[in-house]
């Protein structure tokens, strides 16, 4: 028997519960058919004590004698369980030579009198039988009327040996009919657990045969009990996220590859084009100012893709070391990879950054690609001649930072999807230029990473918005900077 086997267990348990309760039930039948063979033994005795009791007579000499013939007494003497009697002056305990032939040589002991009643004593016979007596006081009926009553104490006993064998077989059918029992209701208990268990040696059989690689087909007992349908309907969901992570799995692999290969494609190219014939120097050198850039941009698009892997299997709750940070110095550096491209397409830039509140207590390397990203992306998409508006600052035990920039053509839903891993508004569009998709997507996970959240949305003037808020610690100006701390778990901002 395996013991960690269900139907095994639910056996054992129903095995339990039935010996318990057979065991509880024979011994209270047990119980009741002893009290009443016991009473039935009892009311013999008494029977045969009022016998003696109407046979006993006092004799003119004094003496009390039964009224019966000799060959009376043999008869009674004779049976297989002869009765014991035996007589004392009640008053005095002065025994009288006057008992059965079966106590021929013996005597039994005196019972304690209560008033005129039967009483009843067990006693253990001088052979080690087991034995009944009774006991009654009275003064019997006198030859000579002229004679002063004496009060004789007579005592009738008899062997337990037949009721003691008649319990024996008591014991004997309680304990085979339980017996019995448990086996025909084992066998019936086994024969339900079985098919009651097997939806669910049914649904393991699923388990174990269901690809994972088939988001359409599903778990199902018709038919099963209502306690399996919860686990079925959990299962049939878990297969339905499994499906799609393996799905986000698969465009996520390919959208990898995509990506990077565009840019190889085009590092490939400009190789080709350079070994094709003798070029100058000057050449070359834009041949590989170009290889460079795209290399750039292919080990930002990797560096990215790293991150969000690791994000996304939970290295979130590993330590990541905040430290004391100017918001002004990390926006302007984060701003400084922008400046070329803000340049060239003469976008008009707004600065509002508030740090009247000194540094603040966050993690750099984490919250620096959040800005860069934000900046970079609106740097990309506002068409040439747009507005950028750039506002930073500490409402409470949040950092706040906003980028609104002049809309390039996007709707409210498509700001919605734009956190998506390689979505772009333009599906056409390529990422070989370092807008692989991406950052938005790592922006996201990385303000759940910190306890915060990012939002995106449309202002009253129709130009695009993102929003960032993180907890951090102030530090007021002029206060010394505290050792490094490490956040191990997302800490979620006050309020929301």
């Amino acid at each position: 028997m395996k013991p960690h086997s269900l139907q095994n267990r639910l056996l054992l348990g129903i095995l339990l519960c039935m010996t318990v309760l057979l065991l509880g039930g024979g011994v209270v039948v047990y119980r009741v058919i002893g009290a009443h063979v016991r009473d039935e033994a009892d009311a013999l005795l008494t029977d045969r004590l009022n016998f003696y009791r109407a046979t006993l007579r006092l004799k003119a000499n004094g003496l009390p004698a039964f009224n019966m013939a000799p060959a009376e007494w043999e008869r009674i003497s004779a049976t297989g369980n002869p009765d014991l009697v035996q007589i004392w002056v009640a008053d005095t305990g002065k025994e009288i030579p006057l008992r059965s032939p079966a106590l021929t040589g013996r005597s039994l002991p005196r019972v304690a009198l209560d008033g005129e009643r039967v009483v009843f004593q067990d006693h253990v016979l001088w052979d080690g039988r087991a034995a009944r007596l009774s006991s009654l006081a009275f003064a019997p009926p006198r030859e000579d009327a002229e004679m002063e009553p004496v009060r004789i104490q007579l005592v009738v006993g008899r062997d337990l040996v037949e009721l003691e064998k008649t319990l024996d077989k008591v014991r004997w059918m309680l304990g085979k009919t339980g017996a019995g029992l448990v086996g025909a209701m084992l066998l019936a208990a086994r024969g339900i657990i079985r098919r009651g268990v097997r939806p669910v040696n049914v649904l393991a059989e699923q388990i174990g045969e269901m690809p994972l690689d088939d988001g359409s087909r599903r778990f199902g007992l018709p038919g099963a009990p209502d306690e399996l349908q919860p686990v079925v309907g959990r299962l049939n969901a878990l297969m339905d996220r499994v499906g799609a992570a393996i799905e986000h799995e698969r465009q996520f692999a390919s959208h990898a590859a995509h990506e990077l290969r565009n840019p190889l494609a085009a590092i490939r190219s400009s190789i080709e084009v350079s070994l094709s014939r003798t070029r100058k120097a000057e050449e070359y050198e834009a041949t590989l100012e170009s290889i460079w850039q795209s290399q750039q941009g292919m080990q930002r698009m990797v560096d990215n893709l790293l991150l969000l892997a690791r994000l996304e299997s939970g290295h979130h709750r590993a330590e990541f070391p905040a430290q004391p940070v100017s918001l002004a110095r990390l926006l302007k550096r984060a701003w400084g990879g922008c400046l070329d491209v803000a340049d060239q397409k003469g976008l008009r830039v707004s600065w509002q950054v508030d740090e009247s509140g000194g540094d603040v207590m966050l993690v750099p390397t984490l919250f620096e690609n959040v800005v860069r990203n934000f900046l970079e992306n609106a740097a990309a998409y506002t068409p040439a001649g747009g507005d950028v508006r750039i506002a930073a600052g500490i409402a409470g035990e949040v950092c706040v930072l906003e980028v609104t920039n002049t809309n390039p053509g996007v709707s409210e839903a498509q700001l919605g999807e734009s956190f998506s891993p390689f979505w772009r508004a333009d599906p056409n569009a390529s990422g070989h230029r370092g807008n692989a998709g991406i950052g938005l997507a790592l922006c996201r996970r990385i303000a759940e990473t910190l306890g915060g959240r990012v939002e995106a949305g449309l202002t009253g003037e129709g130009m695009v918005r993102y929003r960032v808020e993180v907890p951090v610690t102030t530090m007021p100006v002029g206060s010394a900077a505290p050792a490094t701390v490490r956040i191990r778990e997302s800490m979620p901002i006050p309020g929301r």
